[in-house]
């Protein structure tokens, strides 16, 4: 009776002592959602000792793996841990691990097969390394998550790895990692505080909106104006990420009200998918559309299809314009696939209204990236190289703006001045006129070269810059070619050839210049509508300035008939020797020519240099912003 009485005393004291929760064979079951050790405590809020470290493998049969490896770093021993590679946005675990060494084992948390590693023994650990290999079905992004454990009250949880990037391709699988951190999605917040606001450098009452965070490390983004993803700066920007068997965008507007983006097989824009989020004001709404570029003039034909977006997020606040969606991998819109595992040029897109039911025409904000891209791939894309278009703006305006205006007010004033002055064996008139007609020629042929090589064909703008420019140059190009046909000075068709020779030269000026003032209304030029009144200024000084010259031409040419009077006593020789000297001097008010030759010169390149300066820096609104705002100004 003793023994019996003693033993249900143990057994009730065993019964009654405190439950304590110490897996020291492995994270239980429970912690296969949570990834929590089931301590009783909470976790640590300071940063983790621990990291993992990924690295794609071959083994000897061809099998491609990953390496994944939990360390530590310094002398920070663990005891436990659980891991497991989940998709973005997801929490179910994907994948199979090997473990290869002691102290681990595989564990299997909701459907698969050893999709977790936990371990097995409380024996301190420096490193634990696993194999890991992808589900034959899956494509797109893992993040490897873990716990891991110090001691019963000491634990880190949500540690991440690099996102790796599981490629389908006709050889097998492919792996590919980043070297940078995962990002946590922040959800888009109505109200920030005080502390909370970053600087944005367009504005300090603009608040960075969310869909900057996690940009180039756990999905691609490519924004205008340039290099404006790193500032969060952005006006316009689309992000995307490969999810399962879709893709899913984000396009993002500021102070606009309709964003878009478009796959486009080449550089030009025509015959393109586009994706829209916009804002209907009437509506009161913000709404997802497809549309599609029509060729050649997608600013008229644009329209819109039937939509295959499945939206996620769409919003509207202090004028911001948000959508988040996803699109399926292949698509066939008016008769043409677009499958987005392929490269695809990414255009961007904003504007301020609409026609009718489709978007109205952008302005500046539009980019396109330099090279075709791979949706798939977490990186930074590139904007495309505006450099060629700069470069053709400011030759052509150095060439009809500066050149060709100094060259021909030369050629038609300056026949009597610097008389017995010669260079290279001509007139200086000549002489120089030939230098600045010369220049004019070769940056005219030059950009007309270059712009043609950007845009790989004719310009689709509803725009006549590009025929005038044409005119233009094809004017100019035949200049020094009559120039070297002319005919001897005294012949009966010099006359005639002088004639076509300024007729074509004043012609080619004209054209070039109108050319110019409607290369401003060009949304690829980025140029500012008041660069306007710069060229407005220009042709009302070279207007003024030649009307100054032509009253001087005739004051001088009245007093030469006054002052040549027949002299019938003197002879033949006395003529002859008077003619020669009359050949040898200036015609009247020289020195006044002179004068405003220098005035005219020194206008003609400032504003040349204005207007080039503005043409290189395009957008120059935005240039002037980034200086002041890294000068902090």
């Amino acid at each position: 009776m003793g023994k019996t009485v003693w033993l249900v005393f143990c057994l009730a004291l065993a019964l009654h002592q405190p439950e304590v929760h110490g897996f020291g064979r492995g994270a239980p079951d429970s912690a296969c959602l949570s990834m929590l050790p089931g301590h009783g405590t909470d976790a640590q809020s300071s940063p983790s000792p621990y990291s993992i470290v990924l690295a794609p493998i071959e083994n000897g049969n061809g099998r491609r793996l990953v390496n994944v490896t939990i360390t530590s770093q310094g002398n920070a021993d663990f005891a436990g841990f659980i891991i497991q590679a989940r998709p973005e946005n997801s929490d179910n675990p994907v994948g199979t691990f090997e473990v290869r060494k002691e102290g681990a084992k595989a564990h299997t948390c909701g459907s698969g097969l050893k999709n977790s590693v936990t371990h097995t023994d409380k024996n301190p650990k420096r490193k634990v390394e696993l194999i890991w290999e992808a589900p034959a079905d899956y494509d797109g992004h893992v993040i490897f998550n873990a716990s891991v454990v110090r001691d019963y009250s000491t634990f880190w949880t949500g540690i991440k790895s690099a996102p790796l990037l599981v490629r389908r391709t006709a050889t097998g699988v492919e792996y590919e990692t980043s070297s940078k951190k995962p990002t946590t999605r922040i959800p888009y917040q109505t109200t920030i505080s005080s502390t909370q606001r970053p600087v944005n450098p367009q504005s300090e009452n603009q608040v960075s909106h969310p869909i900057f965070e996690g940009c180039n490390s756990i999905k691609g983004c490519f924004g205008w104006p340039s290099n404006c993803v790193a500032s969060k700066s952005c006006r316009v920007l689309v992000t995307y990420m490969f999810k399962g068997s879709a893709y899913e965008f984000e396009l993002f507007a500021d102070d606009r009200v309709w964003a878009a983006a478009a796959f486009s097989d080449d550089k030009i824009m025509g015959d393109d998918s586009v994706m829209e989020c916009a804002y209907e004001e009437d509506k009161g709404e913000v709404n997802t559309y497809v549309s599609w570029n029509d060729s050649p003039n997608p600013g008229k034909g644009n329209h819109r299809v039937e939509s295959d977006l499945t939206v996620l997020e769409k919003s509207y606040k202090d004028k911001q314009l948000y959508c988040r969606f996803s699109k399926p991998r292949v698509s066939t819109i008016e008769g043409v696939t677009f499958d987005l595992d392929k490269h695809y040029h990414l255009f961007i897109a904003a504007g301020t209204d609409f026609k009718g039911n489709r978007l109205g025409y952008h302005q500046s904000e539009r980019d396109l990236t330099a090279e075709k891209i791979s949706l798939a791939d977490i990186q930074a894309a590139k904007g495309a190289s505006k450099i060629l278009v700069h470069l053709h703006g400011a030759f052509m305006v150095a060439a009809w703006i500066g050149a060709a205006s100094i060259g021909i007010l030369l050629a038609r004033y300056f026949k009597k001045t610097w008389v017995g002055s010669q260079l290279c064996g001509k007139d200086q008139w000549f002489a120089w006129h030939r230098v600045f007609m010369i220049f004019t020629w070769c940056l005219t042929v030059a950009g007309f070269v270059i712009i043609f090589i950007e845009i790989g064909g004719w310009s689709s703008a509803d725009n006549p810059h590009a025929i005038l420019g044409c005119i233009t140059t094809g004017l100019a190009f035949i200049q020094p070619f009559m120039a070297a046909l002319r005919p001897a000075p005294n012949t009966p068709r010099r006359p005639l050839f002088n004639w076509l020779h300024w007729l074509v030269g004043n012609l080619a000026h004209i054209f070039g210049i109108v050319s110019i003032f409607f290369a401003v209304l060009l949304p690829r030029a980025e140029l500012p509508e008041w660069m306007n009144w710069i060229l407005v200024g220009f042709v009302a000084f070279h207007v003024f300035m030649h009307f100054i010259f032509s009253i001087a031409g005739c004051a001088s040419d009245r007093k030469k008939r006054v002052n040549s009077f027949p002299m019938r006593d003197m002879s033949h020789s006395r003529n002859a020797l008077h003619s020669s000297y009359e050949k040898s001097q200036d015609s009247s008010f020289s020195c006044l020519r002179k004068f405003l030759f220098a005035i005219y010169f020194i206008g003609v390149v400032l504003l040349a240099v204005t207007l080039i300066v503005i043409v290189v820096l395009a957008p120059i609104e935005d240039t002037y912003k980034d200086v002041r705002s890294k000068l902090n100004f």
